[in-house]
């Protein structure tokens, strides 16, 4: 099995956009929400920073409080950049992409291979990104908050909205007509979904680096302390720490995790098992 490098892709790419900790881990969490095919060889992955699990995560860099007030969301969700895109030749990275918000709508590009920046200004018009106005209507931030003629309204005021899909089309132009199908292309490897779970699953078996299990077999249900006032199973524990190993090397959701385990297990998790996991995917112990 080749070594999955999406770990280190992600440490580059963030240290790249600045959404570091102290210790330059990236933290600024992020959901692949669509894969675009350019032709046989390139594809375009969609990544969308969600405001859930950054703004009230005090692991995040953008770290707000754990609960924000309405304004500080909707200041977040307009200011804070939506998407983040890989272009990929082969599974192998090419450029790395950001849409940021802030001073004003601009794409930042940057080669991994040669290091080479460049910005192109954006076009796009609009208020807040479709994926943020969404987040915001489907997690109730404003129980009022509703969108009609790609009009989000939040917290009594009203937000245009501009689409995904106008995002898509304007950065694959700069793609094409800027020539960057023909940019160096880098060692960083990229697995796909189908890969990433194959070796999650390999590497779960029985003293590979994901099994968390085997050492604590007949001592599943003896409990410790894990934090002041916060106790655990052993059990608990490794199930924590093999959902956690699935957020570092790159699975989308926690529910994702709960696919590949069930695959593991044969059968579907208990409440007790997708908890651990969820806890350990978002990093809950270490909040």
């Amino acid at each position: 099995m080749r070594k999955i490098t999406l770990l280190l892709f992600l440490i580059l790419s963030t240290i790249t956009f600045a959404q570091t900790d102290k210790n330059g881990n990236p933290v600024f969490n992020s959901l692949s929400i669509d894969e675009i095919i350019i032709d046989d060889n390139f594809k375009l992955v969609v990544n969308y920073y969600t405001l859930e699990n950054n703004i009230e995560n005090p692991l995040s860099s953008v770290y707000i409080s754990k609960k924000p007030s309405e304004k500080e969301i909707i200041e977040s969700a307009t200011e804070l950049m939506s998407y983040n895109f890989l272009l990929l030749k082969d599974q192998k990275m090419v450029d790395l992409i950001a849409l940021n918000e802030k001073p004003l709508r601009a794409f930042n590009l940057i080669n991994l291979k040669s290091g080479k920046v460049k910005d192109y200004k954006s076009k796009i018009k609009g208020d807040i990104s479709e994926s943020r106005a969404n987040e915001i209507i489907d997690n109730k931030f404003d129980h009022n908050s509703k969108i009609e003629n790609n009009i989000l309204t939040y917290n009594g005021r009203t937000y245009s909205i501009y689409s995904k899909q106008e995002v898509i089309d304007e950065i694959l132009n700069i793609i094409k007509n800027n020539k960057h199908l023909k940019d160096k292309v880098s060692d960083t490897q990229i697995p796909t979904k189908a890969e990433l779970k194959n070796y999650i699953i390999e590497e779960t078996k029985p003293n590979n680096s994901l099994d968390f299990f085997t050492e604590i077999k007949g001592k599943e249900y003896d409990g410790v302390q894990i934090k002041p006032g916060v106790y655990a199973t052993l059990q608990s524990i490794a199930f924590y720490k093999w959902g956690r190993a699935n957020y570092e090397l790159g699975v989308n959701t926690y529910q994702d995790a709960f696919s590949i385990y069930a695959k593991i297990k044969g059968e579907e998790l208990n409440i007790k098992e997708k908890q651990s996991i969820k806890s350990g995917f978002n990093k809950d112990w270490e909040k």
